[in-house]
């Protein structure tokens, strides 16, 4: 068998890294990962950040052998110098119109209406118009559909769109977009939500009150609270403007239709093997001036397609062939020892920047509120450092409630303090709260099959290993792994499970506090409180707890959602990550790579960095109007 990614990795981590202080225990549960893991590399991520380390990152690291170290380095950086110059002298002569981007992703669409579907990053992305966009490296927001806007009250935003805004040919006759369409995309957003097993989350449009419409030029938003993050939330790709004409026609559901928007591009086809094909928009008149990543002209790429391939060799073969033009993860980047493999060859280039993702440890609450100790212990029972070392090569962070690009986030060593590993604690714990009795079955997780499961693994080991309670990691497919978080009360078949969900990266409310609080996926986790429509499905004995569990949390929560003030903002924050850390239900933070890298071919000109990169509700590279190829 051909020497698989844990095989590379031990060998490289041996004589290039130190075990961190503290991590003995997970050294030794590798042993098993090994064996787990065994395999060809694995690109596509985990339903979590990927691996990542820069290289001087990992030069630093290096105590066991500066000299292989430090030659190492050399390497990488002549090698990063060499990519740098190709694409230097890709870029030479300037931005160009035409070409076509080509990418490929790892599972098959579940549908095409945005306001259902959360997964369709690249129809939602390029078919579409949407009020905004928004950039976390700029921390400012551009219009897209909207040329102007201004807030005459806390309470309400007006827009002035653009003049020229039409639907694509195939939409309501390609006639003008208006401000009509832009109410009546959201205020379906409900309803789909209610009664279509929408993926949206409320957060995204539960601020919205009402919307008023004096012409078609003007739209104006009405919120039941002012909210803080009202105008990144706008940028969301939930949130496009759909025709209401082909919404209707089709019973109003767009999961089986496409080209209902006004987008820059629409599709040229919808291939049964999951091969996706994207051109202009002949009806996209660009905007009245240029913006941020929005272009006065349409975007300098002619199209786009999106390919389903998803084992992880093809992908990468394809990549270096020239058949894609991007090789990342599902969620995440590349990890640093396929960002090494790949630094320096022909026609690659590695971008890399920091990241701005979460990771969850979900627990099923019905099955874990009515036993504190042993939700206390399952959390002391794992090696939170281990895991950086050993999923995240060295170069990871401690995870936390809010993302770690945000001010408001705790620092590191108070997340270390709060969130520890003390498996002799833990076994106390599971004891006297009789884990074995409780759980005599041991524990399920979901194992994603669309993805890297090194998290999953790791954490799974660290639990049988610790606690001595067997776990079995249950094999599921993306659409199963979605129904599966989010099944009515008494109906999930895991007890804890690997989560992220990051469509809005922008606003610390989503990324990551929708994860734990009731009245966002907390909720869908199992944190109920008496106000959650759910509430009458959960038995009081466990509902009595929970409530008295979130409410405190969804209280800060809404309190922080309204503080304009940034000091007064980040200190409610800060109460409010220390009460989850502390209540150990029903979400752990987990730690997430500090480095995102990605690789793209040198053909593709100016890409938003990390950790704009891929995500579409911080204006990631599906939305860069001002990307452009070389070679066109």
């Amino acid at each position: 068998m051909a020497e698989g990614y844990w095989g590379k990795y031990w060998r490289r981590r041996v004589s290039r890294r130190r075990i961190l202080a503290g991590s003995a225990a997970a050294a030794a549960g590798a042993a098993g990962l090994v064996a787990v893991g065994c395999g060809d590399d694995d690109d596509d991520e985990e339903p979590e950040p990927a691996a990542t380390a820069a290289p001087t990152e990992a030069a630093a690291a290096t105590e066991a052998a500066p000299d292989e170290a430090a030659t190492e380095a050399a390497t990488e950086a002549a090698a990063t110098e060499a990519a740098t110059e190709a694409a230097t002298q890709a870029a030479a002569t300037g931005p160009r119109s035409g070409g076509t981007f080509k990418a490929q992703r790892a599972f098959a669409e579940t549908g095409y209406d945005p306001a259902i579907t959360i997964t369709g990053y690249q129809w939602a992305a390029v078919t579409y118009n949407h009020l905004l966009g928004y950039s976390l490296i700029e921390d400012e927001a551009w219009g897209d559909a909207a040329q102007s806007w201004e807030q005459p009250d806390p309470f309400t935003i007006v827009f002035n769109l653009e003049p020229n805004l039409r639907f694509n040919p195939e939409a309501a006759g390609g006639r003008p977009i208006t401000s009509q369409d832009i109410a009546y995309s959201y205020a379906r957003l409900p309803a789909a939500f209610t009664n279509l097993a929408s993926e949206v989350n409320p957060m995204q449009f539960s601020f919205m009150a009402g919307f008023d419409t004096p012409d078609e030029s003007t739209f104006a938003l009405n919120m039941a609270y002012p909210w803080v993050s009202a105008i990144p939330t706008l940028a969301s790709t939930s949130l496009a403007i759909v025709a209401p004409e082909v919404v209707e026609a089709n019973g109003g559901n767009l999961t089986d239709t496409v080209n209902a928007g006004g987008g820059a591009y629409m599709f040229e086809s919808r291939g049964l093997d999951g091969f996706n094909s994207y051109v202009r928009n002949p009806n996209y008149a660009g905007h009245t001036t240029a913006r941020g990543r929005f272009t006065k002209d349409p975007p300098y790429i002619d199209g786009w397609e999106d390919a389903l391939i998803t084992d992880s060799a093809t992908a990468e073969a394809r990549f270096l062939a020239g058949d894609s033009d991007i090789l990342t993860g599902v969620v995440g980047g590349i990890d640093a020892i396929k960002a090494e493999e790949l630094r320096g060859q022909d026609g690659v280039n590695i971008i890399t920047g920091p990241t701005n993702t979460h990771l969850v440890m979900a627990l099923d609450a019905l099955k874990w509120a009515r036993f504190p100790q042993l939700r206390e212990a399952l959390s002391l029972s794992i090696d939170w450092d281990g895991y950086i070392d050993i999923v995240h090569d060295g170069d990871g962070i401690r995870g936390a409630p809010v993302g770690p690009r945000f001010p408001q986030v705790l620092s590191q060593d108070e997340i270390r303090q709060l969130q520890q590993f003390d498996p002799e604690r833990a076994r106390q714990l599971w004891e006297q709260g009789g884990g074995d009795q409780v759980f005599p079955d041991g524990l399920t997780t979901l194992l994603a099959t669309f993805a890297n499961t090194r998290g999953t693994e790791f954490i799974s080991q660290s639990i049988e290993e610790n606690l001595g309670v067997e776990v079995t990691m249950m094999p599921v497919d993306l659409a199963t792994y979605v129904s599966s978080l989010t099944a009515p009360p008494g109906s999930k078949i895991w007890h804890f499970a690997l989560v992220t969900e990051n469509t809005l990266s922008t606003i610390p409310d989503y990324n990551a506090l929708t994860h734990y609080v009731p009245l966002g996926y907390g909720g869908a986790f199992g944190l109920f409180i008496h106000e959650h429509p759910q509430a009458p499905l959960i038995p009081p004995e466990v509902i009595d707890i929970t409530h008295d569990i979130g409410k405190p949390i969804q209280d800060l929560y809404n309190a922080q959602s309204v503080t304009h003030d940034p000091e007064q903002r980040t200190a409610l924050l800060h109460q409010l990550q220390r009460l989850i850390f502390t209540q150990f239900c029903c979400t752990f933070p987990v730690p997430v790579e500090a480095t995102e890298q990605h690789a793209l071919r040198t053909r593709v000109q100016n890409a938003p960095l990390p950790p704009d990169f891929r995500d579409n509700g911080s204006m990631g590279y599906r939305r860069a109007q001002n990307m452009w190829l070389s070679d066109a």
